[in-house]
């Protein structure tokens, strides 16, 4: 967020914008089109098979507007059938037994009234290989269903159709090692209405910031805070995102976490606070005086106030279904809170993480952004998600996130400009703006005051180039969307959609909710 150093804040974080249906609706837009041709081509074996070629064709707009294509081609080559000799037939064993209720993804194998089949390309559930009403099973011939049914080991498994199927498939997705870190980063406690300062019970993130921020030192550094803004609900914030000042074996946590409150507070004073030089207080001990943007009310009829025009999109309203209001006839979706939490796209997955799965809870009542506890942990739940492809703050500073060779020669680092660059992108011009300097200045003030040395950190900030698809936080997949090779289901990808793979829970939840959405399908 852009604001004047001596004025009052006016503007909001720079959230990305969160992909639906394939495509992305604000600053860094993304548009995806997916066409298919096909042939078919008939070989020597018992197979015959379809290629495929997918050719995605991607164009970014931004300022400019530029095109690139990737082109994606699967072949379909005849799968080796696996036989096995009978002592009275003489006939191959039967595949499993094609159900009506199943679909079956390429090269899949199935036996149907003794004869076995293979699957051309994806076929729906119903499509009988016996009718073979679209030509997409190949008959392999008769089968003797007496024997054990061998194994289709270069044929992938079938599409999954239940709720239990879609959940196995999904976990299979979801191995990768970075993946399951991040996942562990942004882990939630749901239990946290017991949490209080100085109780016995607190969780151990929740004790560690207790020992390094202390009711008096809130106070201290929060002096001109709005009242909405407590420590009750600050420590209530962490507790609930058990990742955030968490225990690093084998490294001083405690350091770990006063680097991480001094950013989140440092970001804090430049979002939210006073910025006035007629009060005896340091600009860095000014912050959290407001809980609402500039000029936006509750009940405002200022149309920059809105942040709600996604709404009207019907794809993007099924899945972050906007609350109804007096605003272009929905609420409005302005800046709250302590990182200032705008537009309907971001109170939604925010809305997830706290009700439950429920994106509609924040979407219907955007003041509690404002008014409860979670005007403090929206700004937390900000800091430890990553957004592609930029890293997490956490990951930043933390040291959880490790650039590559793209992001050092870029000068994106583990220091603090990076977290500059993610939150508002000030470091990309070729001098330092006054906003990139008030926040180091709070960062080194706050650093300063919990004794961490930063001496050793790296301040350079002008001249770092935006974080892009080059850097080590754009290679994993942790956004799910309908996949373009096999119907039905839906896959990984590197940038953003609606359906975040870190919220997944032990049930894939979003995954879940990316088939159903794609596929127009109730999963059960």
């Amino acid at each position: 967020m852009a604001t004047d150093a001596l004025a009052r804040p006016s503007t909001r974080s720079n959230y990305n914008c969160i992909a639906q249906d394939n495509s992305c609706c604000s600053k860094d837009k993304h548009l995806y089109h997916y066409t298919t041709t096909t042939t078919t081509t008939t070989t020597t074996t018992a197979a015959v098979v379809k290629t495929t070629t997918q050719a995605a064709v991607k164009s970014s707009t931004t300022t400019t507007s530029t095109t690139s294509t990737i082109a994606s081609t699967t072949a379909v080559v005849p799968v080796k059938t696996t036989t096995s000799a009978s002592s009275g037939s003489g006939l191959p064993a039967c595949f499993v037994t094609w159900s009506s209720g199943q679909a079956y993804a390429v090269n899949s194998q199935v036996a149907l009234n003794n004869v076995n089949y293979q699957a051309k390309w994806y076929e729906n559930a119903g499509a009988s290989p016996a009718t073979n009403a679209d030509g997409g099973w190949t008959s392999l011939g008769a089968c003797d269903p007496t024997q054990t049914p061998p194994s289709n080991p270069n044929g992938p498994p079938p599409v999954p159709s239940t709720l239990a199927q879609h959940r196995a498939y999904a976990a299979s997705l979801s191995t990768d090692a970075t993946l399951q870190y991040l996942k562990q980063a942004v882990r939630t406690n749901t239990n946290v209405n017991a949490i209080a300062p100085g109780a016995a019970s607190n969780p151990d993130n929740v004790k560690r910031v207790e020992r390094i921020l202390t009711p008096a030192k809130w106070d201290f550094y929060f002096s001109q805070a709005d009242p909405a803004y407590t420590y009750a609900n600050f420590l209530k914030s962490v507790g609930w995102f058990a990742g955030f000042c968490d225990t690093y074996p084998g490294k001083d946590s405690d350091a770990i976490c006063k680097r991480l409150l001094s950013t989140m507070f440092a970001h804090f004073a430049q979002e939210t606070g006073l910025h006035s030089q007629l009060i005896p207080i340091p600009e860095w001990r000014q912050s959290l005086a407001y809980l609402r943007e500039l000029s936006c009310t509750e009940n405002n009829t200022i149309s920059g106030c809105y942040y709600n025009n996604d709404c009207g999109n019907p794809a993007f309203n099924k899945v972050f279904p906007c609350g109804a209001g007096p605003n272009n006839g929905y609420k409005a979706y302005f800046g709250r809170g302590a990182h200032q939490l705008s537009y309907s796209f971001n109170y939604g997955p925010f809305s997830e993480v706290i009700f439950n799965g429920d994106p509609t809870v924040l979407l219907n009542a955007p003041e509690q952004v404002a008014d409860t506890w979670l005007n403090l942990a929206s700004a937390i739940f900000f800091f430890i998600y990553p957004q592609p492809p930029k890293p997490s703050m956490l990951g930043v500073m933390d040291g959880s996130w490790i650039p590559n060779a793209a992001d050092i020669a870029a000068g994106r680092t583990n220091d603090f400009p990076s977290t500059i660059q993610i939150i508002n992108g000030e470091c990309a011009g070729g001098s330092l703006s006054n906003a990139a300097s008030n926040r180091i200045s709070y960062y080194q003030s706050f650093a300063a005051d919990m004794g961490l040395d930063t001496s050793k950190e790296s301040f350079k900030c002008s001249g770092m180039s935006p974080f892009d698809t080059s850097g080590s936080a754009a290679q994993t997949g942790m956004y799910w969307t309908g996949s373009y090779l096999t119907q039905g289901v839906c896959q990984l990808v590197t940038y953003q959609t609606n359906f975040n793979a870190l919220m997944d829970g032990p049930n894939y939840d979003q995954y879940v909710k990316c088939v159903e959405f794609t596929f127009n399908v109730k999963l059960a």
